[in-house]
């Protein structure tokens, strides 16, 4: 397959060849149109001449036939009281019919024919000389096209490599990016705002995109080992434990813990799945979503764990609808809500409101719990960060991280705000529409 720089240079060189040779067509269509004019005036003005009578209104120039011949080298035919008298150098001794004769012959003529009431004379003019002539003419204008295309390739060539330096260059540190295992971004190559320049910088945007992403990825994969890596080493205790003979009652409480260590790495594995998920952006199709009833669904479901706790929920909705996916938004409440409940202590209040807002779609959890320092708050969405007063409750330390990730993929944001001893406030948002009768919106 011929390179990019290859194709370029032959359909430079195929163009200029076809330029050259169409000019060359015109030039050598005109040229033969020039030289036909030319010719048939001259036989048109001998003809003319042969067939003014004498004073007698009877005898032509017959006499002179050969006189003209010399002169012309034309051959001639003059018809006049039903004789016909030729030329010397006559191929016929009858005339021909008026038009091109013998073109591709030895002979190629022109004939042409003037009559009054009393004579006709036929004029072939010889184009021998006009046809040799094109002829030359048609072998110079190829052969300059054909240098004329040349030239073109040679010069396109040296214009298409230096046109391709940037490319090239690009595609060389590509190459040692893979080569490597490392991105890393493009060199610009002018100053000037040309297409390469702004094709390096979206490139580098992709691959400073790319290598986020990889770190990301590398970052999580760390997070995920670490932080499985300590619930396998109690429950590989444990087991080892059971293998011994030990008292009964240390067995079952080895059991027990085995038991919770294995609900807790199901649960952080489960809240990975939904935290790639979201980013991954493969969490389903939008639809409108009536905030209000996401809220009253997730509040029924908090009811039944803060009654266990001692807590109470308190509701507080007004109709709102968003475009989001269903599971998601809940989703994203459900890990908000559920925070609010575990780090509320017994006799506390957990306040869910879902209101409307400007162009805002609005769901606002309110505890009243030992709330977050200052200095922790900008750690809250990190994946796996654990506060200082997350110690002695279960967590994956993903809720939040899962929660912002949901909330954001549909357009909408999460904000936190929170005051040491007085409790912490939650928003989440998305954009709002209007709703219709039908579910649809406008």
């Amino acid at each position: 397959m011929l390179s990019l720089r290859q194709r370029l240079t032959r359909q430079a060189a195929w163009a200029v060849l076809a330029l050259v040779w169409g000019f060359g067509a015109v030039t050598w269509l005109g040229m033969a149109w020039h030289l036909y004019e030319i010719d048939r005036s001259a036989a048109l003005r001998l003809a003319q001449e042969l067939v003014v009578p004498h004073e007698d209104g009877h005898r032509h120039d017959v006499e002179r036939l050969d006189e003209f011949r010399r002169a012309s080298d034309a051959e001639v035919w003059i018809v006049t009281q039903g004789e016909t008298h030729t030329s010397p150098n006559a191929s016929s001794p009858r005339p021909p019919a008026d038009g091109l004769d013998g073109i591709g012959s030895a002979n190629p003529r022109l004939v042409v024919s003037v009559k009054n009431p009393s004579a006709a004379v036929t004029v072939a003019w010889p184009l021998l000389a006009d046809r040799d002539a094109l002829g030359d003419l048609a072998t110079v204008l190829l052969l300059l096209g054909v240098l004329a295309g040349g030239l073109g390739a040679w010069l396109a060539r040296w214009a298409t490599t230096r046109m391709l330096v940037p490319v090239v260059r690009m595609v060389q540190v590509v190459e040692q990016m893979v080569r490597r295992g490392q991105v890393s971004t493009l060199p610009t190559w002018s100053d000037s705002d040309d297409e390469f320049n702004r094709l390096t910088h979206v490139l580098n945007q992709l691959l400073q995109q790319v290598a986020a992403r990889a770190e990301h990825e590398r970052q999580f994969l760390a997070q995920a080992a670490h932080e499985l890596r300590t619930p396998l080493q109690v429950l590989q205790g444990n087991l080892e434990m059971l293998g011994e003979d030990t008292d009964p009652a240390i067995r079952e409480e080895s059991l027990e813990q085995g038991r919770a260590v294995l609900r807790r790495m199901v649960r952080m594995v489960s809240d990975l799945m939904t935290l790639e998920r979201a980013l991954g952006k493969a969490s389903g199709a939008q639809e409108t979503v009536s905030l209000e009833g996401m809220v009253d669904k997730v509040a029924e479901d908090a009811r039944a764990l803060a009654q266990a706790a001692s807590l109470e929920v308190e509701v507080e909705t007004s109709p709102v609808a968003i475009r989001g996916v269903p599971w998601a938004v809940e989703r994203a409440i459900w890990a908000v809500v559920d925070n609010a409940l575990k780090y509320t202590p017994a006799g506390g209040h957990v306040q869910i409101a879902a209101r409307r807002e400007g162009t805002w779609g609005k769901v606002v959890v309110v505890d009243d719990g030992p709330g977050i320092a200052a200095d922790e708050l900008p750690h809250l969405f990190e994946r796996f960060w654990r506060g200082s007063g997350a110690r002695g409750h279960e967590g994956s330390g993903l809720g939040l991280a899962i929660a912002r990730a949901l909330v954001e993929q549909d357009g909408g944001f999460i904000e936190v705000h929170s005051q040491v001893g007085k409790g912490t406030a939650v928003t989440l948002a998305w954009p709002a529409v209007e709703e219709v009768k039908g579910g649809k919106t406008d």
